[in-house]
């Protein structure tokens, strides 16, 4: 159980990594183990939504007959957005050609979506592993929403991007897809366990993690949702508070310098 302080806490480093990272204001954001469970939970969001969309709510009625989601990778996509959908019984996604750099190619994701019908889920990236190159991710947002997909940016360690003037020119139209992940460690040099989910619609986050119960604070007139209501786990540490201490000490110059 997260107490009123941490969540407190958690609730400030939310504003203030939004404000960062030129994210939506009002997006929800949730505090997971890592950048795994974090495009995990992104993922959840938007199999919830894209299948609500197509009808079928899936926490009453599961993944037995539901319509089939597809999922739409780039070629060159980390292994662990394999492992996320592994895990949420989505099987194997569909690669799409990416260039010499890691990039998902534009023509190839408009022809592969316009072959895609259905409930549909498109993985972007945020900083290619090997060669640090950045899917273009605004107009392939823009394509993937013309075709009512869901678009997650898996930005584990190329989001932070967005935080520093010379860099956020790699990440435009970032801000319109519907989900994003990173991980804190990796740039704020917090500790492991400090994964970062952030989802511009809170209702399909919170429909996909929240747990009801009398001793659980309720989601309030004002929106306020308990932290335990945005990731998957309910025992869990107070994992902004060295988030929310980090940019504290650093403020945005300090979070700039290490950009």
């Amino acid at each position: 159980y997260i107490a009123p302080t941490a969540a407190a806490a958690e609730d400030a480093a939310a504003g203030w990594l939004l404000d960062l990272l030129g994210l939506p204001t009002g997006s929800d954001v949730g505090f997971t183990t890592g950048a795994t469970m974090a495009s995990f939970t992104g993922l959840m969001a938007g199999r919830f939504q894209v299948l609500a969309d197509a009808g079928w709510d899936v926490n009453t009625r599961g993944l037995s007959g539901a319509p089939a989601v597809t999922t739409l990778v780039g070629a060159e996509r980390h292994d662990t957005i394999d492992c996320a959908l592994r895990y949420l019984g989505l099987g194997a996604p569909v690669p799409v050609a990416a260039d010499d750099q890691g990039r998902i190619r534009l023509d190839a994701l408009a022809a592969v979506l316009e072959q895609t019908s259905g409930p549909t889920i498109l993985c972007l990236q945020a900083g290619n592993i090997h060669s640090g190159a950045f899917d273009p991710i605004g107009e392939a947002v823009a394509l993937a929403h013309a075709h009512g997909a869901w678009v997650h940016v898996d930005g584990a360690f190329g989001l932070w991007a967005a935080a520093a003037p010379s860099l956020r020119h790699h990440l435009a139209g970032c801000e319109t897809a519907d989900s994003w992940s990173t991980d804190a460690h990796k740039t704020l040099n917090v500790p492991y366990d400090s994964g970062l989910i952030i989802v511009a619609d809170p209702r399909p986050l919170r429909a996909a993690c929240d747990v009801h119960a009398a001793y659980l604070q309720p989601a309030d007139e004002h929106g306020w949702a308990d932290p335990l209501a945005k990731v998957p786990e309910m025992s869990r540490r107070a994992r902004g508070v060295p988030i929310w201490a980090a940019l504290r000490s650093l403020g945005r110059s300090g979070v700039v310098d290490l950009v």
